[in-house]
């Protein structure tokens, strides 16, 4: 768990609660003061998550430009450097870092990354968010798929689009992906969507495990089919003739071994026939993971 400390000014609670709301995600863990359980010892407490986080995120704005140095948030700033916390400042407006500020905190908040959640806090929350992912991943390959999109970028989704279905909670989403024939159109007709990745690959055996929920229909000598696929091999498939899977399914399978390279890894929806138009194809896909 990637456990996460926002320090800020409190005239300015309402806008870093929602943040704090935006970065929890599988496996991201964010906390505020606000959620002090132990208010008699609440200064050994945010003691203890300061020294034990794993990214330390000052929330700046106008508030914590003019703060004085008794304000609180600047002791936890100077908590976080002494117990050499990685700094992740993030700015809600356009503002400066308080004057007669220590020289080594001055240095600290220059020499790490940043980010401004303006002009565009969605963008911003975005690139945030895909650098605390790459921070948590234990696995050669992660994908749960946040609220604004993938975790990853390069997804070709070819016909998948984001759902708000999810298999993992705390502002998680899938991707859906239907296939259809359209009645407007002669037969036969085959119709195939794919969402597609490149991946790299380290050598030796691999594992691939995704959650998955179907729903494949192909009366009176139809076809729809489910397939993962990667670098051209069928590693999992799915037709009617399965069990019905309405609920979400856990699927862990061994991957071909390719070596060390960069693989593609496809997940494809495909309805298909010659006789009628009632053949369908649909399949939502959550939490995607890679290990070795």
């Amino acid at each position: 768990m990637l456990q996460l400390f926002l320090s800020y000014a409190h005239e300015d609670a309402d806008r870093v609660r929602r943040f704090w709301g935006e970065l929890k995600r599988p496996g991201i863990e964010p906390w505020m003061d606000y959620q002090l359980k132990l208010a008699g010892i609440w200064n050994d407490e945010i003691d203890e998550r300061v020294k034990t986080c794993a990214f330390f995120i000052p929330i700046l704005f106008k508030a914590t430009q003019e703060g004085a140095a008794c304000r609180f948030f600047r002791k936890e700033w100077q908590m976080a450097l002494d117990a050499r916390r990685t700094f992740l400042p993030v700015r809600l407006e356009e503002c400066a870092l308080p004057e007669a500020l220590a020289e080594p905190l001055v240095t600290e908040f220059r020499n790490r990354q940043h980010e401004d959640m303006f002009p565009s806090y969605e963008n911003s929350l975005i690139k945030i968010l895909r650098t605390l992912h790459e921070a948590k991943r234990s696995g050669v390959f992660e994908e749960t798929f946040s609220c604004l999109g993938p975790d990853n970028v390069g997804w070709r989704l070819g016909g998948w689009q984001l759902d708000d279905a999810d298999s993992t909670g705390e502002n998680s989403r899938s991707i859906r992906g239907a296939a259809s024939l359209t009645p407007t159109q002669l037969l036969p007709q085959r119709v195939k969507q794919t969402a597609a990745i490149d991946v790299d690959l380290p050598d030796g055996p691999l594992h691939l495990r995704y959650r998955r929920r179907l729903r494949l229909s192909a009366p009176l000598g139809g076809e729809a089919t489910f397939q993962v696929v990667v670098d051209g091999e069928v590693v999992d498939k799915a037709s009617p003739a399965d069990s019905v899977e309405d609920d979400w399914v856990t699927k862990s399978l061994p991957m071909p071994d390719l070596g060390a390279t960069r693989a593609t890894i496809e997940f494809s929806v495909t309805a298909s026939s010659e006789l009628n138009y009632l053949p369908s194809a649909e399949a939502w896909i959550d939490d995607v993971c890679i290990w070795k």
